[in-house]
């Protein structure tokens, strides 16, 4: 059910979900600060409660609140928000452990979309908006996704049309004496250590979080599971065609997706059903593509699927890299 920015606010302030559009994928939003509204986004999605969840607040000075802030955190505020870039941070006691998977830090981040900015200018309260899928499935990137996604049970929708990024959001935690991406995105390891003059780690850089019982926590951050962003059909990935066309899994009752549409050509002309990401492809359009194909490529029930990826693991490569290889069954490319 599509349903208005008014009525999305009546019904947040209520407690009730809502999915809303970002610039990266559409969110499962609903109230951080109320325990009970959080526990209704896990239920919905199927979540494991060890997985925490984004809080998005509109700027710095609202995540003041939340969370204790050094230098290296403003400055990271200052230069990429509002934007596609998520940083961890220890939070405060205003932040239910119901959001944070029991850990004693918080996920924070300030969209850049115009539907969203605006809800949270009005509602003046942060919101938990983790994607608006069932969980470890296609991350939905326009307002028609989710209705295919949840079936009956899909949460009322405003449409904000197709999201522009198509990727989640870049983790960035900073509790640790090196800043240190846990989840790839659309902004870069390259670009951070450009803006912020200093080396970031690649993770994840995994180390076990303590909640206050001195009991194992949740995950660091979302996207951090093996499994995550999966279609419905069993899907594979190959690095070149010629090791897919030599796959013994390949059947002529599966699908292949290509990154271009020169390489839909090559493997049509061999008689498959073919998909492709892009035109050219450019790192931008096979991002803002990607889940939007597998999500097509699910409705075409076909036995299993089968994606070819030959582009260097670097810069916006390596998230579409992260997602793929945590979506596929089998991988034969290391990242």
């Amino acid at each position: 059910m599509l349903i208005s920015l008014d009525d999305a606010i009546a019904r947040l302030n209520q407690g009730e979900l809502v999915a809303l559009p970002t610039e990266t994928v559409y969110g499962l939003a609903g109230l951080a600060l109320q325990a009970n509204t959080v526990r209704k986004i896990f239920e919905l999605k199927g979540r494991p409660s060890t997985n925490p969840l984004i809080v998005h607040v509109t700027d710095f000075s609202e995540a003041e609140n939340l969370a204790e802030f050094n230098d290296l955190s403003k400055r990271v505020c200052k230069i990429f928000w509002p934007g596609p870039i998520t940083i961890v941070l220890p939070k405060k006691d205003l932040i239910p452990l119901e959001v944070t998977a029991g850990n004693q830090t918080v996920a924070l981040r300030a969209p850049n979309h115009p539907i969203f900015r605006e809800i949270l200018h009005r509602l003046k309260q942060p919101l938990a908006a983790p994607s608006a899928n069932p969980s470890n499935r296609t991350s939905p990137t326009t307002a028609g996704h989710i209705a295919e996604l949840f079936g009956d049970m899909a949460p009322p929708t405003v449409d904000g049309g197709a999201c522009i990024v198509g990727l989640e959001s870049t983790v960035l935690d900073l509790t640790y004496d090196k800043p240190t991406i846990l989840r790839p995105g659309m902004i870069t390891r390259n670009d951070l250590q450009l803006a912020l003059g200093e080396e970031v780690l690649l993770g994840p850089h995994v180390i076990q979080r303590m909640n206050k019982a001195g009991q194992t926590a949740g995950d660091q951050s979302p996207g951090m599971s093996d499994c995550h962003y999966a279609p419905k059909t069993p899907l594979f990935l190959h690095a070149d065609t010629k090791e897919l066309l030599e796959s013994a899994q390949l059947s002529r009752k599966d699908l292949i997706i290509v990154c271009t549409a020169e390489e839909r050509n090559v493997i049509e002309q061999k008689d498959f059903s073919c998909l492709a990401l892009s035109i050219s492809g450019s790192e931008g359009e096979i991002a803002r593509n990607l889940y939007s194909v597998l999500i097509q490529a699910d409705k075409k029930k076909r036995r299993r699927l089968h994606l070819v990826f030959s582009h260097s693991p670097k810069g916006l490569n390596r998230a579409v890299l992260d997602r793929l290889t945590k979506a596929a069954v089998q991988s034969n490319i290391q990242i």
